[in-house]
This record gives structure tokens, C-alpha cells and sequence, in this order.
């Protein structure tokens, strides 16, 4: 698998991740990026490119926030 095929199957899962508000996902995919580029299969600007998408997302994205906040009380209830 060439570098660029793997950024965009980190992109595909991040997406598909972000649309399904799941943070295990978007941590799976973090998690996957963080190896990829310990193996130097993307480089840093890549990397942050995916970081962007997943963990930065996690922390503004206002409806994400507002999906996990609505499930946090559903259990508490």
C-alpha cells in the first residue's frame, strides 16, 4: 500500500467516524495515524491532517459535542 492510499483510507474511516459520532472510532483512527507515521508512512503535515479530523474534531466540532453531552445524560438518567 503506497502512502497516499493510506492517507485516504485514514480520511475514509475519519470521515465515516465523524458521521457516526463514535469516539472509539475517531481514537482507532487516531491511533492508526500515530503508527503510520512512527512507520513513516505519512509525513508530519499528513499526520496533522488526520489529528485535525479526529481528536481536534472531538474537541470543537459543536454537534459532535452536543451528540456525546445528549448520551452522557441518557445514561445518567
Amino acid at each position: 500500500m503506497n502512502e497516499n492510499s493510506i492517507l485516504e483510507q485514514l480520511k475514509r474511516e475519519a470521515l465515516y467516524a465523524q458521521r457516526s459520532f463514535s469516539t472509539e472510532l475517531l481514537y482507532q483512527t487516531y491511533g492508526k495515524a500515530q503508527m503510520a507515521r512512527q512507520l513513516e508512512a505519512l509525513t508530519q503535515s499528513e499526520f496533522r491532517e488526520i489529528n485535525h479530523m479526529t481528536v481536534y474534531f472531538m474537541n470543537t466540532d459543536k454537534e459532535y459535542i452536543s451528540h456525546c453531552n445528549r448520551d452522557r445524560e441518557f445514561i445518567l438518567i
